[in-house]
């Protein structure tokens, strides 16, 4: 029988304290200042961001989901993010929309990482 697997949770960069936040069931559970993140799927609320840009507040709306792991970020991994004025979490290479990935690290910097995006 294999070892069960740590719960998954929502992770998105806090812009108040500069800090990952890590969310379980809808609640903040930690900060952290870097994060790696296995079977990561990314969830942006369109109607979240439009409503951000209507009215120029700051809400949740786009979090990475997925179950934290120790693993060190690889040479290959690709840069991602998601910013206001688009729509979903891209890549920044090739501006492509990704969902899904293997693995995210989020790093204290508050860049984004993965590894396989699509």
């Amino acid at each position: 029988m294999p070892a069960p697997s740590a719960p998954a949770v929502d992770a998105y960069w806090n812009r108040t304290r500069r800090l990952f936040s890590v969310r379980r069931g809808g609640c903040v559970v930690a900060h952290v200042h870097a994060l790696a993140l296995s079977g990561c799927r990314f969830r942006a609320s369109e109607a979240g961001r439009l409503r951000c840009l209507q009215q120029g507040a700051r809400d949740v709306h786009a979090v990475v989901t997925g179950e934290p792991c120790a693993a060190p970020r690889p040479a290959d991994a690709v840069r991602i993010g998601y910013r206001l004025d688009e729509a979903g979490f891209r890549r920044r290479d090739t501006d492509e929309i990704i969902v899904r990935a293997d693995v995210v690290w989020l790093e204290p910097d508050g860049s984004a990482w993965a590894l396989n995006p699509s």
